[in-house]
């Protein structure tokens, strides 16, 4: 799959270490952390998604993904770390690299996580097909998030 947007830098910058940083989280099931990570739409349609599943009051919900001491906001994290590792699994989320990210505006991007990258390098030399995690990004707030949703910006033009 060709990755939307256009390079901007031949190294990594902030996002898509932020991006990796989500990944290692994920990995580390430090979900506090990739909680945090996401963007406010994509907490949001999980808090939905989970409480449709769940069959509880979305008020509840939303109070407890804002609270890490409330008594669901674990299982929240186990659910939201299982449907991440259906995708990613988790033996893909170690030696991973961090590529060039590719910017759709200066607002939306997607970063590029190799796969195989088992040496402390900083910057991939050379272009050429790799396998790896997309990551779609949203600057909010000053910080680069995880934004699900962003896949809508793969199939514009």
């Amino acid at each position: 799959m060709r990755i939307p947007g256009r390079r901007r830098t031949s190294s990594p910058d902030e996002c898509g270490v932020r991006a990796g940083h989500f990944a290692e989280a994920v990995r580390d099931t430090d979900m506090v952390l990739a909680w945090e990570m996401l963007s406010r739409e994509s907490q949001g349609i999980r808090q939905g998604v989970w409480a449709t599943q769940k069959n509880v009051d979305l008020q509840i919900v939303y109070r407890a993904a804002h609270d890490p001491g409330h008594a669901l906001f674990p299982l929240m994290m186990e659910d939201l770390r299982e449907v991440i590792l259906k995708l990613w699994p988790l033996e893909d989320l170690t030696d991973l690299g961090v590529a060039p990210t590719s910017y759709v505006d200066d607002n939306h991007a997607f970063a590029f996580l190799p796969f195989g990258v088992t040496e402390d390098q900083q910057v991939v030399e050379k272009s050429s097909l790799k396998s790896g995690l997309i990551v779609p990004m949203l600057l909010e707030d000053g910080l680069w998030k995880v934004d699900l949703p962003g896949w809508r910006f793969a199939w514009e033009r």
